[in-house]
């Protein structure tokens, strides 16, 4: 293939990926948009397939997160251009491992994608969204594999299915001989592979979830950006989340969710407001759970703070993972000297699982702040810790009213899926609702029009109570861990045979 068609099949891979995600979300495109892509690297050399591989990803990255400009337009490209390097990697596999006989070559490729995704979700604090596999989030059937797997085993399963699908049309627009019978097996083992992945989804949802509920209201106030950190309009701030949780408590929950920095200070500076706050939960009987930042002997904290229903501040969690450059400085030694052009001072990490009271203590819930809601280890460890559903308090007005939410939300729900248990999201300026365990939306606060973002809204469901743990909340790593082995084997295999 020439290099006008190389380059316009990687600009087709993009775009047909593009719309597998949020907020077109035509998921089944996600089965074959990578095709194209392939076809543009079959027998290029690596220099050339680093070439598409990158400038399909830049393209694609650029295309779902590059929302990031509303806060900063170097960092966003220098991100885009970094996440592009892990599809410039897959595609230099792809050549490297093209001589491998192709059912080999096929597990060991969609082994490959994965334990690049996996790098991703980890390396420099880790940026785990736009998995191929969150395309899925709607599939619901197939994504139950992810308690055993995670996320990994579906992007594992997408990929396959794309490689099997350029194995064939290669074949036919080649007409080579000798190939089909082992293309035969091949689209066997995979429809076996996506039969048991159906077949185990059915079985989960047989099963049903927690018969215990609990009843949650969120707001979302919707308070823009540019005045939320702006101390003239703190009043008005307050003032407009108590009036929605006065709409709120109207449904009579259990707990009313407030958003990430609900009052915008530090708390021990605005004791008027929290007085309001305090007496609102002790007026409608209602435990509140908000959001501040809490100073402790000189160190600041993002943190979650538990008002019960008389009123009394019964517990607070303080964030555990920051965002760097957002909440603190990393590598500051080195990179101080952006202090003078963007004024940037740490907060600090917290480093308690503190769970909350739902009814005395007979049970209890995490909440998680910000993006802590996509982050594998620590719905893990608060799961272990005994949390048997999650709150995350959030703000993304920081991204305007682009597809930024909804990748969020898409992320979150396949962590509930994970380690099957259910989700509570009050977004500032949204998407606001509630997930349950098997990655079910169940409700989305909206206004009369059905927006989701960037309106002001309340919403409120019965959540499920979950107490067992998954086989990936124990061993999180096993499937990836299996997909290094594959690598490594390869390579050694292919050490020798191009020795």
């Amino acid at each position: 293939m020439n290099l006008p068609k190389s380059i316009l099949c990687c600009f087709g891979s993009a775009f047909l990926l593009v719309i597998a995600y949020p907020q077109i979300e035509y998921w089944p495109l996600a089965w074959v948009a990578l095709v194209p892509l392939l076809f543009a690297l079959d027998g290029k050399t690596f220099r050339q397939a680093w070439g598409g591989g990158f400038l399909f990803g830049f393209l694609f990255f650029f295309a779902t997160v590059g929302w990031l400009m509303y806060v900063t337009v170097p960092g966003a490209v220098l991100l885009v251009a970094y996440l592009a390097l892990y599809t410039a990697f897959f595609a230099r596999g792809f050549v490297y491992f093209q001589k491998f006989p192709v059912i080999s070559r096929v597990f060991v490729l969609s082994s490959l994608w994965t334990v690049l995704e996996f790098i991703r979700a980890h390396l420099f604090t880790g940026f785990g969204w736009v998995m191929l596999g969150h395309s899925q989030y709607k599939n619901l059937l197939l994504i139950q594999i992810a308690d055993i797997t995670g996320v990994y085993g579906v992007s594992f399963l997408v990929v396959l299915v794309n490689l099997v699908v350029f194995e064939t049309l290669r074949a036919v627009f080649k007409k080579e001989e000798g190939v089909f019978g082992k293309l035969w097996r091949l689209q066997m083992i995979t429809v076996g592979l996506l039969s048991a992945s159906l077949v185990y989804g059915v079985w989960i949802f047989s099963r049903g979830s927690s018969s215990t509920m609990v009843r949650v209201a969120v707001v979302q106030p919707n308070i823009p950006q540019k005045i939320k950190w702006d101390e003239r309009y703190m009043s008005f701030i307050i003032r407009q989340t108590l009036d929605l949780t006065d709409t709120a408590a109207q449904d009579h929950p259990d707990i009313i969710l407030w958003p990430e920095t609900s009052l915008p200070g530090v708390l021990s500076e605005h004791p008027s407001y929290f007085k309001q706050i305090q007496l609102k939960a002790r007026h409608l009987k209602i435990p509140i759970v908000m959001g501040t930042i809490i100073e402790d002997h000189h160190h600041y904290y993002n943190s979650a703070v538990f008002i019960d229903s008389d009123g009394t501040m019964r517990g607070k969690y303080h964030k555990i993972h920051l965002v760097p450059f957002g909440e603190f400085l990393p590598l500051r030694f080195l990179l101080g000297w952006i202090n003078r052009f963007v004024p940037l001072e740490d907060f600090t990490s917290g480093t308690e699982y503190t769970l909350f009271p739902v009814g005395n203590w007979a049970h209890r819930f995490g909440v998680l702040i910000c993006f802590e809601d996509t982050l594998d280890d620590l719905w893990r460890n608060f799961t272990k810790a005994g949390g048997e559903f999650f709150m995350n308090m959030t703000n993304d007005a920081w991204f305007m009213d682009t597809k930024a939410p909804f990748l969020h939300l898409q992320a979150a729900v396949f962590e509930c899926v994970q380690n099957k248990r259910s989700l509570v999201r009050a977004a500032n300026t949204g998407v606001s609702g509630f997930v349950d365990s098997l990655g079910r939306i169940i409700a989305l606060a909206h206004d009369p029009t059905g927006k989701k973002t960037f309106v002001r809204a309340t919403a409120s469901a019965d959540i499920p109570l979950e107490h067992r743990e998954t086989f990936y909340t124990k061993y999180a790593s096993f499937f990836t861990t299996l997909c290094f082995a594959c690598i490594l084997w390869a390579l050694a295999v292919a050490r020798k045979r191009y020795a």
